[in-house]
């Protein structure tokens, strides 16, 4: 599909934690299409602010044509979208990059989704679709304090552990993969999306556990464009030239990813 920029209604618009907003769309072309693990460009009104916002997309409801994003206000950009409410018309892409790969996961019976901050947004969308094949997720989500998204994974039937960096009454305090470990959560299939340092961790978690597992993660770069052009988000990952030896190239986080194989990952 072509990409596009289109306009938003904004439908709702709501703080569900401490900087952090929810925000749904009137967006019937984002909502056909959109699949767990692509991400929307999110355009500033303002002429100050000339490059978009890369949003992972947190669900789509392609009978009620809407969107999902879950977004921390961090800089003007994000303080600028906080702002709009009902009504209010935001210029977006369609659907951007390639999402997590559900189709070629064998007999896929259960999975473990893993979740840092806003990184838990696009997990949502993920159990959303896993469970409409009957796979029983279960949920790791880390942050630093304040917990959101919860309820809205377990409307999917997904199993939720949750860990955060302060203490709290609800909560494990300590890091995701030590939350993992002590739960004794194990499985074939993972996926991850949240800080670099995390998935490098759960990457090294995983396979240690189980050599043989799949483990996709969702790589948080900073982006200019978010089409391919502009090259800044490039990452390192392995492959295999024609005579079968290992080989480092560059891929570009929002066309090539921002979901990739945590085996091929240069952490």
């Amino acid at each position: 599909m072509e990409n596009k920029i289109i306009q938003a209604e904004v439908l709702t618009n709501e703080e569900i934690s401490d900087n952090i907003m929810k925000m749904t769309l009137f967006a019937d072309e984002v909502a056909e299409t959109a699949k767990p693990g692509q991400f929307i460009n999110v355009y500033p009104a303002s002429d100050r602010l000339i490059l978009p916002r890369p949003i992972s997309i947190c669900d789509a409801d392609p009978k009620e044509n809407t969107v999902t994003i879950v977004y921390a206000v961090v800089g003007e950009g994000t303080k600028e979208f906080a702002k709009t409410d009902y009504g209010d018309v935001l210029s977006i892409s369609t659907p951007l990059g390639n999402g997590f790969d559900m189709e070629h996961c064998g007999d896929m019976h259960s999975a473990v989704l893993v979740g840092g901050g806003v990184g838990i947004a696009p997990m949502v969308f993920l159990a959303k679709e896993l469970s409409k094949k009957g796979v029983r997720c279960i949920a790791a989500a880390g942050f630093r304090k304040d917990i959101f998204l919860m309820e809205e994974l377990r409307n999917y039937d997904c199993r939720v552990i949750v860990t955060t960096e302060v203490p709290t009454e609800s909560a494990f305090v300590g890091n995701v993969v030590d939350c993992l470990d002590i739960n004794e959560v194990t499985g074939m299939h993972y996926f991850a999306c949240g800080p670099r340092a995390m998935l490098e961790a759960v990457s090294n978690y995983v396979y240690k556990a189980e050599p043989e597992a799949m483990l996709q993660v969702s790589l948080e770069e900073r982006m200019g464009c978010g089409y391919g052009v502009c090259v800044g988000c490039a990452c390192d990952i392995k492959e295999r030239d024609d005579s079968g030896a290992e080989i480092i190239v560059k891929k570009k986080v929002c066309k090539d990813g921002p979901v990739f194989n945590a085996k091929e990952v240069v952490w």
